[in-house]
């Protein structure tokens, strides 16, 4: 039988209604009520410490401010950042619309998607082409997965006699197009 996580000093399981924290130290996840962090001034801690580190690591510390508005957002004062994740940022994202992906997607053919396309328009929208036809290159098997892609990196790398720890983070632009 699969045991369920739990966290906190506490030690319950997560709860998606809860405010939780981070500790920097041991890392894991702390309610803000058990451990006495305001889900509202969370986004000033720089490094949070729980209780149990700070022993060790000493007390948690808050960001340096710029400038003496809480959160300067070029605002008016009465809007607060929000901790990614918890209730209020959940609230105000379901208080929102978006619009279609119908207004924001660029439909092409394929005889659209050039390469004198791409360089005056760029990837500012998500581009959509329905067939693959005339596009002049072909899709990966099924079974063709991100460690393939390192493989055939690597095996670029070595041909041009470069030597690096992560090669697929360090693609040159010349091997993408």
């Amino acid at each position: 039988m699969a045991t369920v996580p739990v966290y906190c000093i506490c030690r319950l399981p997560y709860d998606v209604t809860q405010f939780m924290i981070e500790c920097d130290a041991c890392k894991d996840w702390f309610h803000g009520s058990c451990v006495g962090v305001d889900e509202d001034d969370a986004p000033d801690i720089d490094i949070y410490h729980c209780p149990n580190c700070e022993k060790t690591h000493g007390k948690s510390t808050l960001k340096k401010k710029k400038n003496w508005s809480k959160h300067d957002t070029g605002q008016s004062t009465d809007i607060r950042a929000v901790q990614n994740g918890s209730q209020v940022f959940i609230k105000e994202l379901r208080s929102r619309t978006f619009p279609s992906a119908d207004d924001i997607v660029v439909k092409l053919s394929s005889s659209q998607l050039t390469l004198d396309y791409l360089e005056e328009n760029g990837f500012n929208e998500p581009i959509l082409v329905q067939k693959k036809d005339g596009l002049g290159m072909s899709m990966p098997p099924p079974t063709f997965y991100i460690s393939d892609v390192e493989k055939y990196v690597v095996l670029i790398y070595r041909c041009i006699g470069l030597s690096i720890k992560n090669p697929i983070l360090c693609i040159p632009r010349r091997f993408i197009l």
